[in-house]
Formats: structure tokens, C-alpha cells, sequence
């Protein structure tokens, strides 16, 4: 005997909603779907999808409810104002919200959803539009288990990859914050790579191995193991090392007309060390510079 897929609400018809959005219809999951500009549904409609008036209307008779959206504020305008999603939403029906969000926001989602007598999971994505069309993306649950697990077969029908995040919602959104910071950081320090390669005459093809060499490179995952155990005893290059090549960076920068940032701010995290009498453990200390500050 078959068991009737769960009906899906989808709200949120951007770049990326829609196309996690038609991934979910792709699985044959009943859909019914809420944008403020409803012309975005239209070729989920075409394919058999309910548009509804107002996300109230969308997620009355659902038990999962996914939603995309901007930012904080179209968030709590959604779920909380006038015909939102906890206007509407059944009594043990689940929200996934697939949000960019403050973590504040999600426990306060989490908290209203519970009062409401629903469940909210925080579920952010990672990815670009491309990764949402091809059902790639990766996602971070973290709500109460049983839940996340009554939620799964459809989450995985737009993320190919779901992490486990925690049982508390704020953890996923502070693990998306932090995927994010990765990303742009990375960003920046190829940039600074490129611009001071560049203005220094290197080879592209050079530079482009170097970068390509230094993301993959296994001495990168060693220090990551090296800076979450904190074993700066075992040095493979000392503070004092570190801080006069990057003083160096800093020369070379200037010589081009470059300002480099990210090396200034490399050099006061070595310069801090050396002041703690630092001086002789590995340069990968300067990572602790910033936990000091935090406990002080």
C-alpha cells in the first residue's frame, strides 16, 4: 500500500527558489507555491503547481513549507505579519527556511513556530543558481532530529548534500555565516594575490598554479587540524619568520602602489604574538590573537 507524498508550500520565486522549487515538483511532491510577484510561478503553474494569494493561503494545507527569501526583515514579515506562514501553517507542519538569516532570527523563528504548535528547522543553502538547478546544492539542518528526518526526502530533492547542524536553529544559520565568511575572504586574498602578482610582473599562468597549488595543497588541511588542536609548539615556521616575510609582502605591496590588507592585518596579529613572548612557536599562533581578545 502506497503512502501519499506530503504536500509541499514553497515560498520565495527567486533565482534560487525557483529552481529548488521546481527540483521539489521534478519529485512528484504535490506544490503549492507563494511569490509577491506571482509571473514567477508561471511556469511552475504550467507544470501543475497551486500559486496561492498570500503565504497564509499557501501553507494552510501543507506539511512541508520551504521558504526562500531575502533577508531578515522579508523573513519576519512572511512568517509573522498579516496572512503569514504562522497565520495559515496546520498544527505539526514543518517549515524549512533555506534563508541567508541572523541567528537571532532563527531562534525566534524556532520559538514562534513552537508556541504556534508547528516546527521550524533552519536549513540554509549553499550554492549558486547553477547548483540549485542541477539538485546540488548543500544544506545545514539543525532542529530536532525527528523532524529534520520527516523533512529530508524533500530537502533532498533540491540538496544533494545535508550536513547535520546541531539541534538548536541558530546553528545552522551560524555555520552559514561562516561558509560565507570563507567564501569572501577567499575571495579577497585571491584578489590581493592576482593584483600584487600582476603589478609585479609574474606570469598569470604562474600566479593561477600558485593559487590553484595553495587551495588543494595538503599543507592547507594540516593547518587547519594544526589551528582547531592549537598545537603551535610543533613548529614548522616560527612568529618571527612569519612576521618579517610578511613585512616583506608589505615592502613588495608598496613598491607596486598596492596596498595589502589582508598583510597588514596579518602583521599586527604577528606583532601581538611577539609581544606575548610568542616569538618561538609556529606562526600559525596568530590565530589565537583574536580568541585572546574575544576572553578579554
Amino acid at each position: 500500500m502506497s503512502t501519499a507524498l506530503p504536500k509541499v508550500a514553497f515560498l520565495g520565486l527567486g533565482k534560487m527558489g525557483v529552481a529548488m522549487a521546481a527540483n521539489i515538483q521534478r519529485a512528484g511532491f504535490p506544490l503549492t507555491v507563494w511569490n509577491r510577484t506571482a509571473d514567477k510561478a508561471e511556469a511552475l503553474v504550467a507544470r501543475g503547481a497551486r500559486c496561492a494569494p498570500t503565504p497564509e493561503a499557501a501553507v494552510h494545507q501543507a506539511d512541508i513549507v520551504i521558504s526562500s527569501l531575502a533577508d531578515d526583515a522579508v523573513v519576519h514579515a512572511v512568517v509573522s505579519g498579516p496572512s503569514g506562514i504562522l497565520a495559515g501553517l496546520s498544527k505539526g507542519a514543518i517549515h524549512v527556511g533555506t534563508s541567508t538569516i541572523s541567528p537571532g532570527l532563527a531562534d525566534r523563528l524556532a520559538q514562534d513556530h513552537e508556541a504556534q504548535g508547528s516546527f521550524y528547522v533552519a536549513g540554509p543553502v549553499v550554492g549558486r543558481t547553477n547548483a540549485a538547478e542541477a539538485a546540488q546544492l548543500m544544506t545545514i539542518l539543525a532542529g530536532d532530529a525527528r523532524v529534520i528526518e520527516r523533512a529530508r526526502p524533500v530537502v533532498a530533492a533540491y540538496a544533494s548534500g545535508i550536513l547535520p547542524g546541531g539541534a538548536i536553529a541558530r546553528q545552522a544559520n551560524a555555520a552559514k555565516l561562516i561558509a560565507n565568511f570563507l567564501g569572501a575572504s577567499g575571495l579577497d586574498l585571491i584578489g590581493q594575490t592576482l593584483a600584487l602578482g600582476e603589478r609585479s610582473g609574474v606570469a598569470p599562468e604562474l600566479l593561477r598554479m600558485m593559487l590553484f597549488g595553495f587551495f588543494g595543497h595538503e599543507a592547507t588541511r594540516e593547518y587547519i587540524d594544526k589551528i582547531t588542536a592549537r598545537d603551535f609548539d610543533d613548529v614548522g615556521f616560527t612568529v618571527t619568520g612569519g612576521l618579517k616575510d610578511v613585512e616583506l609582502m608589505i615592502a613588495a605591496g608598496r613598491d607596486v602602489d598596492l596596498e595589502l590588507s589582508t598583510a597588514r592585518a596579518l602583521q599586527a596579529k604577528l606583532a601581538g604574538a611577539v609581544k606575548r613572548g610568542w616569538d618561538g612557536k609556529d606562526w600559525s599562533c596568530l590565530t589565537d590573537i583574536d580568541r585572546l581578545h574575544q576572553e578579554a
